[in-house]
């Protein structure tokens, strides 16, 4: 007969969601007890920073989630290298690997998302990897052999962290993506030339509106493999990796009832449509406040906040529902990117968009305003006061009149902030918590190749400034900005 394991709380997935939702739980009840399933043989860990694992900026030590004794200090039951297999929420039990049964009064379900993988012929029959999991940087490790040249499929955010890697590792890239910009989910295509101009002049090999069709093994003793593309294109290769997104694993969800979109479906407290089962991170789809329609908000800061209010709500708190706001900072080859709201949208409807252009630095800034309110931000190479747009845009502050004074620096714009949102400016608002806010995983990044010169991980700051970094190639002299907004969409 299997084991039973009997807990008040059950959680599936022990990435920064569910973690954040155990402490949560515990802060809110004392004594429940807590069962983190954890589908990985190794320790809770911070997926975003496995890329610095793979250019030996840090050991695999360095991007725990928590300290080793976090578990046992929180009374939390930890399951390291079970996965969970099989969901019955009319019996409220949870099927292991191993064939042991957890028996639960609440579940979250935190299994965040898997590698979305092309219908490329031939995919399985060359070398390659996803990275996502750590397992994939020590894959990618084995692959990378002197001389190895790689092909990337997908040119966004992962897409983007594994040219940087595997440029500074010495590894020539050539770059494809099917759609008709790089980082086509956070920018729009003008934003986009700026960073595609980038990864050209650092040797990146670039092939937009292009799908991969066909893979060919190399045969013994012959050297590379080959992939062809959609227009007949023939692109050596010695190791493939993919990064053509990512998408909600659902599989422990077949014949649950728990109702589904892209993700699983969810109430402002984190609720399925199932009572006493919640979800939170890459698994959920959430309703977009910005663009009126659900969502999967597949980002770290809104897996840790979605964790936390799920684990709030499970507890039998009342916690403040979740607003989720797109946000993403990197640093791509030395220029300083930041994005918030919807700001991959090209042709926004109903709005005004101000662009500001300073070509000779270079830098463009872009800001898109509906009905008032702040929707969208785009800086790259200037990020001054990002830090103060994003709580612009999360708040949902009427800027009304003063956007354009605003988003120049002008006076009305200046006394707007200093008469109405002083805190924000001087940054004693009650930022969510980031990357950047967590002490765990700051670091030095002086001793890195493009890494910022300041002692933080790139992103937004308490003083709004956000990141610092310039590019080295750029001039003493400041430009002046060419405008080229406002325009009616």
């Amino acid at each position: 007969m299997s084991q039973v394991l009997k807990t008040r709380y059950a959680i599936v997935g022990a990435g920064i969601a569910g973690v954040s939702a155990a402490e949560a739980i515990r802060e809110a009840d004392s004594e429940g007890r807590i069962l983190l399933v954890n589908g990985e043989s190794i320790p809770p860990y911070c997926r975003p920073l496995i890329i610095e694992v793979l250019k030996g900026e840090r050991v695999f030590g360095d991007i725990h989630l928590r300290p080793s004794e976090w578990s046992e200090k929180q009374r939390i039951s930890l399951i390291t290298g079970d996965p969970a297999e099989r969901l019955h929420p009319e019996k409220k039990t949870l099927e292991l690997r191993s064939g042991r049964t957890v028996e639960w009064e609440r579940l979250l379900l935190a299994a965040g998302s898997k590698p979305a993988l092309p219908p490329i012929q031939g995919l399985e029959n060359v070398p390659g990897v996803s990275l996502y999991r750590y397992e994939d940087v020590e894959r990618l490790q084995r692959l990378r052999t002197p001389g190895a040249r790689a092909l990337l499929v997908g040119i966004g955010l992962i897409g983007l962290q594994a040219i940087t890697a595997l440029k500074e590792l010495g590894v020539p890239v050539i770059a494809v993506e099917v759609m008709h910009k790089v980082l086509p989910m956070i920018l729009d295509a003008e934003a986009a030339k700026y960073a595609e101009r980038k990864l050209k002049t650092n040797g990146i090999e670039i092939r937009l509106q292009t799908s991969i069709e066909r893979l060919m093994p190399a045969d013994p003793g012959e050297g590379a493999c080959v992939a062809i593309t959609d227009g007949g294109e023939e692109i050596e290769f010695d190791l493939l990796v993919l990064a053509a997104g990512m998408r909600p694993d659902l599989s422990l969800l077949n014949g649950s009832g728990i109702k589904t979109g892209r993700g699983i479906n969810v109430s402002p407290r984190m609720e399925t449509s199932v009572s006493g089962i919640f979800a939170a991170g890459d698994v959920t789809e959430y309703s977009n406040w910005i663009e009126g329609r659900p969502e999967v908000h597949a980002h770290w800061v809104n897996a840790y906040r979605q964790g936390r209010v799920a684990g709030l709500s499970m507890a039998g708190g009342n916690p403040d529902p979740y607003e989720p706001v797109y946000l993403n900072s990197l640093n791509l080859f030395g220029l300083p990117i930041i994005t918030v709201g919807a700001s991959r949208v090209d042709k926004p409807e109903g709005a005004d968009v101000y662009v500001f252009e300073t070509p000779a630095r270079p830098a463009y800034k872009r800001f898109v305003v509906k009905e008032g309110r702040l929707i969208a931000v785009t800086f790259i190479n200037d990020v001054d006061r990002a830090g103060v747009f994003q709580y612009l845009v999360r708040e949902r502050v009427d800027i009304g009149p003063v956007a354009r004074s605003l988003f120049e620096g002008g006076l009305e714009g200046v006394e707007f902030l200093d008469r109405l949102h002083r805190d924000a400016v001087r940054g004693n608002v009650d930022w969510p918590e980031s990357m950047d806010l967590i002490k765990w995983y700051r670091k030095d990044h002086r001793h890195t190749r493009w890494g910022t010169s300041q002692d933080r991980n790139p992103g937004i700051s308490r003083s709004g400034s956000g990141m610092e970094e310039r590019d080295a190639d750029l001039g003493k002299e400041e430009p002046q900005e060419r405008v080229r907004g406002k325009r009616q969409v």
